[in-house]
C-alpha cells in the first residue's frame, strides 16, 4: 500500500525556506514602514517651503525665524509624527517624535533652499537632508538632519 502526502523532511524544508524568506523580508519591511512615516512631515514642510519662498521673492533674503516667514511658532506646527517645525535663516528644521517609530524619535529632517549663484531672481531649489547643491547653486542655512540615512527618501541622501 502506497501512502500519499508529504514526508516530515519535506515539510521541514518548506518551513525552513519560509523562515529564511521572512528573516530577509522583515527588516526591509520595517525600513519601508519608517520611510512611510516621513510622508506627513514632508507634506507639512511643503506648506512651510511655500511661505519661505514667498518671503524670499518679496524681500530678496530668507527669513530668519518662523515669525518673519509668516508661519506659526514651532510649538504650534505639530502633527502625528512632528513635534515642531522651525525656520532658521531660510532652512526648515522638522523635529520628529510623537507617534513616530523609535528610530525616528527625537530626530530632525532639514530642508535648505538653494539659489542660483549671481541670479537672485532664478527659482529656488530645495535640498532635503544630506542632499548637496549642484555646481552654480549656493545652499542657504545649516543642515541639522539626524534621521538615519537608510530611512531617508533617496532624494534626501
Amino acid at each position: 500500500m502506497k501512502s500519499k502526502g508529504f514526508t516530515l523532511i519535506e515539510l521541514m524544508v518548506v518551513i525552513s525556506i519560509i523562515g529564511i524568506l521572512a528573516a530577509v523580508a522583515l527588516p526591509q519591511y520595517s525600513k519601508y514602514m519608517q520611510r512611510a512615516e516621513l510622508v506627513d512631515p514632508l507634506a507639512m514642510a511643503a506648506v512651510i517651503r511655500e511661505d519661505v519662498t514667498v518671503y524670499y521673492l518679496e524681500n530678496r533674503r530668507f527669513p530668519v525665524s518662523n515669525e518673519q516667514a509668516g508661519v506659526p511658532a514651532s510649538k504650534f506646527l505639530i502633527g502625528n509624527r512632528v513635534t515642531g517645525i522651525t525656520v532658521d535663516n531660510g532652512a526648515i528644521h522638522i523635529s520628529l517624535g510623537n507617534k513616530a517609530s523609535q528610530p525616528l524619535q527625537n530626530t530632525v529632517l532639514t530642508f535648505r533652499p538653494a539659489v542660483v549663484t549671481g541670479s537672485p531672481t532664478s527659482p529656488i531649489a530645495w535640498l532635503c537632508g544630506f542632499d548637496e547643491p549642484i555646481n552654480g547653486m549656493q545652499v542657504v542655512g545649516e543642515n541639522k538632519t539626524t534621521v538615519p540615512k537608510e530611512i531617508l527618501p533617496s532624494a534626501c541622501i
